[in-house]
């Protein structure tokens, strides 16, 4: 079962056929950071991530803090491709499809935290302090300033050692530094508006168009010309375009789009799996449980069952 957060990410190589190492986590060391209990659902890692690192677009319960440590990349939220530089902070919340992709020629390390409000009920103002993740006047990624890039890793830091030695207290403080961590954050991106649908690299704006397009028509089929020539391009030059920002063609992009809908449906509607199917665009049901049961693991029906025991 594909899985986003896996400590040690394999992947195949295209020309060759074989098995290298996509992405590690460095740290924490000796623990398995996202699986996180009910009674303190908090996570951190730092991630290495080489030029042959594949995300597929993937949603969870979680809130998520991103920091870029080293390297370039890119991170696909919703409708919005956003530059990942080093010292930049991004945030994600429980309701958007979301992946990061490394750049294939400046791959680097990201500090990634993942945790569920329930640990922070304690305060009284819990609710406004992650009401930074789900604000649509807001950006989703900013860049810091030497001081404040000084003052984030020192806090990531921090985690990263409660979190790994489980000393004394250990969740008090860890509690207590996710808590300074959100009212900096809080701070930094209130001062801030919405990201620029250009955004600097330019490459974000075409991008958006195929994925806005996607999204649109997922219970229909998609053909590349049919988004080449809704976004007025060739098709050839679409696929390169959308390969090379992504990491992903557009085939495995659309598919995964039309399979995380598909989980949507059948968690959230009784629908059965023959209707999930086409609401999702496959063609029949034959093909729509066979690409289930490879990207996800188990069947339609055993997902389903699976989520509701």
């Amino acid at each position: 079962m594909y899985d986003p957060c896996a400590r040690i990410s394999i992947v195949k190589d295209s020309t060759t056929q074989t098995e290298i190492e996509g992405a590690r986590a460095i740290r924490p060391i000796g623990k398995e950071p996202f699986k996180l209990p009910d009674d303190f659902p908090f996570g951190i890692a730092h991630f290495y991530y080489t030029s042959y690192y594949q995300m597929l677009p993937h949603k969870h319960a979680e809130l998520e803090i991103i920091y870029s440590v080293s390297g370039k990349g890119y991170l696909f939220a919703g409708d919005e491709v956003l530059p990942l530089n080093p010292g930049d902070v991004a945030i994600t919340n429980s309701e958007e499809v979301h992946k990061v992709m490394p750049d294939p020629k400046q791959p680097g390390s990201l500090i990634v935290i993942m945790f569920k409000t329930m640990m922070l009920e304690f305060l009284s103002s819990y609710q406004d302090l992650c009401q930074i993740f789900y604000n649509p006047n807001l950006k989703r990624r900013i860049s810091l300033e030497d001081n404040e890039r000084k003052q984030i890793r020192v806090i990531c830091e921090s985690l990263l050692s409660e979190f790994e030695s489980e000393a004394p207290f250990y969740k008090e403080m860890i509690s207590a530094r996710l808590v300074e961590l959100l009212v900096i954050l809080k701070r930094l991106f209130a001062l801030q508006k919405k990201e620029s649908k250009a955004d600097e690299d330019g490459v974000g704006e075409r991008v958006r168009e195929i994925i806005e397009f996607v999204d649109a028509n997922l219970d229909s089929k998609i053909s590349i010309d049919d988004i080449a020539q809704h976004i007025h391009l060739s098709s050839s030059h679409l696929s390169s375009l959308f390969k090379q920002t992504t990491g992903l063609t557009l085939y495995s992009y659309i598919l995964s789009k039309r399979l995380i809908l598909a989980r949507k449906l059948l968690v959230e509607t009784d629908k059965p799996v023959e209707v999930v199917a086409e609401d999702c665009g496959f063609n029949d049901v034959s093909s729509f449980i066979r690409c289930f049961r490879e990207r996800v693991g188990t069947t339609p029906g055993q997902y389903r069952r699976g989520t509701r025991n």
